[in-house]
């Protein structure tokens, strides 16, 4: 009896794919260090992309959050919800470097002379800012106008129909708030921002965004025809989970 029919289809597989790189799991801490998560969700395991992932995405339906579907996959110890918009970004170009490599391909037109520019870039080079010693989940800060503390709850992940657009972020500020100067009922808080001046609360807006951790996804690049050096964004689409 040959050693193939001696072995279970399991045991061929996992013998078959032993040095695959998708057997690879790659241990990475999050640029937020996991301050304000579970205990040890600071640090997750990641693992490559495989067909099953792909097909499963391509079968998923309208009403499904696929980057959350595809994260809960590919990422252990981890609920997508929970992820600051930060850590979520950092995760998914991580993910994108394991899968298919760090080199990507784009397009990038040059502001100067509108030369259209083909970029390779290595997305292991984007720099990666971790959360300082002092971060918090929450920020404390003063409003200009009112004079007043405010304490800021910084948005997860399951916050995003809550920021789709200014509209959606105006309704739903006093989910945000924590604490404004002595008073916590959210009705208060609510009825509160009403009153509130535009610069009050353009300020608080502005607050909710700032993110002083994460990975940096604009790249430089210069000009091929005028040398002029100029930034791009490099965008996350349905083309950047594939091979460039």
């Amino acid at each position: 009896m040959s050693e193939e029919i001696k072995k279970t289809v399991e045991e061929t597989l996992d013998d078959l794919f032993a040095d695959s790189k998708t057997a690879i799991d790659q241990i990475i801490e999050l640029p937020s260090r996991g301050v304000g998560y579970p205990e040890g969700m600071g640090k997750v395991t990641l693992r490559g992309m495989t067909f099953e992932d792909e097909k499963i995405i391509s079968e998923s339906t309208p009403d499904q959050n696929i980057i959350n579907l595809l994260l809960s996959r590919c990422v252990s110890n981890l609920d997508p919800d929970l992820l600051y918009s930060a850590d979520k970004l950092f995760l998914l170009y991580k993910l994108r470097e394991l899968s298919y490599g760090t080199h990507v391909k784009v397009k990038g037109s040059c502001k100067e002379c509108q030369e259209e520019n083909h970029l390779d870039i290595d997305l292991s080079l984007l720099p990666v800012t971790k959360a300082p010693d002092d971060f918090s989940a929450f920020k404390i800060v003063q409003l200009p106008d009112l004079g007043k503390e405010l304490k800021i709850r910084i948005p997860r992940s399951s916050d995003s129909e809550y920021l789709a657009n200014k509209s959606r972020v105006l309704d739903n500020l006093w989910r945000f708030i924590e604490k404004l100067d002595k008073y916590t009922d959210p009705k208060v808080i609510s009825q509160a921002i009403k009153r509130l001046t535009s610069k009050d609360t353009r300020f608080i807006v502005e607050a909710l965004f700032v993110e002083d951790f994460g990975i940096e996804t604009g790249a430089k690049f210069i000009c091929s025809r005028c040398r002029h050096e100029n930034t791009i964004e490099v965008p996350i689409s349905e083309s950047f989970f594939t091979v460039s």
